[in-house]
């Protein structure tokens, strides 16, 4: 492939026989690839969240045992510079497709061919769910980020707040992993959930954003509809972002 992935190299050489030691490196690797977050969980706590809420979502593999370590994998805007140095060292960045979803893919699957081979994984079961899967493979990366104590989510608005980033942070992938040693060193019940972080003049806020938002899907649909594409005047994406802010 043409493609080149950034170098993962220094955290990998501290890695000893050791899975807790392979894990920290793989999510040192990602750090350096602009991938900040890294969230480990059970997987039986997403299994029973979904569960409780009554979800129409399959439940993650626990790989033969009562549960399995698995990592959400996620960013802030640390990303922005390493990917954006990334594909400006591509042979013809315009003819990347779906650039961003491609850095991600790469850079994860680079990270966990590294970690599989890291001693002491050994015969590893994995499984990488993304968030553009849908059907069987489709996990809510938001009630994961809930499940694991990382976020708190809006129901309102539908986002996953944080209690340092925010709502600006995005979550790229859930890896599950069957080591024994590494299932077993995770608490042995499912964290808090964390309470709204919102004052109420924030939800205000945020609830007149939403609607602005949905206001302006509207408007661009019904333009479309009558225009077609080129009818568009009003940037919904920006719309939208003003709902994070």
């Amino acid at each position: 492939s043409l493609l080149r992935v950034p170098r993962l190299s220094s955290p990998w050489r501290r890695a000893m026989a050791d899975p807790l030691a392979a894990l920290a490196a793989f999510e040192a690797s990602l750090v350096q690839s602009g991938m900040d977050i890294t969230q480990r969980f059970d997987t039986a706590w997403y299994n029973d969240y979904v569960a409780e809420e009554s979800l129409p979502l399959h439940p993650l593999p626990t790989c033969g045992r009562a549960s399995s370590m698995a990592v959400l994998i996620g960013n802030t805007s640390a990303l922005w510079p390493a990917f954006l140095a990334w594909l400006n060292a591509q042979p013809d960045p315009e003819s990347v497709v779906d650039p961003l979803d491609t850095y991600t893919d790469r850079v994860i699957n680079l990270a966990v061919e590294k970690l599989l081979a890291s001693p002491g994984m050994e015969g590893t079961e994995h499984h990488i769910y993304w968030p553009w899967e849908g059907g069987e493979r489709l996990v809510s990366m938001q009630r994961a980020a809930v499940a694991s104590g990382l976020c708190y989510h809006d129901s309102e608005t539908q986002l996953a707040i944080h209690p340092t980033f925010g709502a600006w942070h995005a979550y790229r992938a859930v890896l599950v992993l069957s080591t024994p040693a590494l299932a077993d060193s995770l608490a042995p019940s499912a964290p808090n959930r964390l309470p709204c972080l919102l004052s109420v003049a924030e939800k205000d806020a945020a609830r007149a954003a939403m609607t602005s938002a949905l206001r302006a899907s509207d408007e661009v649909n019904l333009c479309t509809q009558l225009h077609g594409a080129k009818g568009m005047e009003v940037d919904v994406r920006l719309a939208w972002a003003a709902l994070r802010d």
